[in-house]
C-alpha cells in the first residue's frame, strides 16, 4: 500500500477508501512491476482476517478470496506438510505489461504458521497507515 488512490477525499464512500498497490513480483513467471488501486481498507482488513484465521487453522470463511477488482486474489491449499500453501493470483493491471490473456499469472507460497501471524502483522501495521475513510455526517 502506497496510499490512497485518491488522497484529497477524506470521507468514506468507495472512492475514499482505494489503496493503491504497490506489487514487486520475482517468480519463475518473470519480473514485473504493477502499481494499481486494486484493493479497498476494507478488503485490506478482509484480507488481513483470512491470513489471521489461516495462521490459527481456523476454517476459512472462504476459499480463494476474491475482491471486487479481480486484480488479485488468494487461495489456500491443503498440504501434507506443517506449512501453509497459498496463491496469490495476479489479473488485469497486475499481470505483466507483456502478459499473455491465455496464461495465468500465479505464484505460490509456503508459509509456516508463525510466518502467517507476522504477515499478519505486517499487513495490519501497513494499513493503519491508510485507515478506513468514514461517511462524514
Amino acid at each position: 500500500m502506497t496510499n490512497y488512490q485518491y488522497p484529497e477525499i477524506d470521507f468514506g464512500d468507495w472512492d475514499g477508501n482505494w489503496l493503491l498497490i504497490y506489487l514487486n513480483v520475482q517468480s519463475d513467471l518473470g519480473h514485473w512491476q504493477s502499481h494499481d488501486p486494486s484493493l479497498t481498507t476494507w478488503e485490506v482488513k478482509e484480507l488481513i482476517g483470512w491470513f489471521t484465521d489461516l495462521a490459527n487453522n481456523e476454517k476459512l470463511k472462504c476459499n480463494p478470496i476474491e475482491f471486487t477488482e479481480p486484480n488479485l486474489s488468494f487461495e489456500y491449499f491443503e498440504t501434507s506438510d506443517s506449512d501453509k500453501k497459498f496463491r496469490m493470483r495476479f489479473a488485469l493491471e497486475s499481470r505483466p505489461q507483456s502478459a499473455d490473456t491465455d496464461n495465468e499469472y500465479f505464484v505460490d507460497f509456503f508459509y509456516s504458521l508463525n510466518g502467517l501471524k507476522q504477515l499478519s502483522a505486517d499487513l495490519t501495521n501497513e494499513l493503519d497507515k491508510f485507515p478506513e475513510r468514514k461517511i462524514k455526517r
